[in-house]
């Protein structure tokens, strides 16, 4: 996020990656990384709720199919924690329209098809940071900044 003052970096955006599949999970934080995003990446989802409390994410990418908890049920318990509201969430799917659409239901913030596209993904994780910083200035949450 830059400051609109000065067009000077404020913080670095934290992307939480969560894929029960390493190759998947190595190729997405390092397309993150390269963009000049923070990563944390996890395999599994139980994990990353719990590390969620310690480093809070500015967006979360979530593959749905997982074992032990899949993400449209992560994407129900972020969405149930008021602390995590305002989280943009994207989630990974090579599923059909009907459970594309459900996880929209569950509280997603957009889908994005496997395989993984460089430029779609950083797009969409892009236009979803913009959102949330809009949402929280509406709010009047200020924009939690990290130093």
């Amino acid at each position: 996020m830059k400051s609109v003052a000065t067009g000077v970096k404020l913080h670095t955006d934290r992307i939480l990656i969560v894929d029960d599949s390493p190759e998947i999970l190595s190729v997405t934080e390092a397309i993150l990384s390269s963009a000049g995003y923070e990563t944390i990446a996890y395999t599994d989802g139980n994990i990353a709720l719990q590390i969620m409390e310690l480093l809070p994410p500015d967006l979360i990418v979530l593959d749905i199919n997982m074992p032990h908890i899949d993400g449209f049920e992560m994407t129900k318990r972020i969405r149930g924690n008021p602390t995590w509201d305002l989280t943009p969430i994207l989630l990974f799917t090579a599923l059909d329209s009907s459970q594309a659409a459900y996880g929209l239901e569950c509280g997603a913030d957009d889908l994005l098809g496997k395989p993984i596209g460089i430029e779609e993904l950083l797009g969409k994780v892009s236009l979803l940071l913009h959102s949330r910083y809009r949402q929280q200035l509406r709010a009047g949450s200020g924009l939690g900044i990290r130093l």
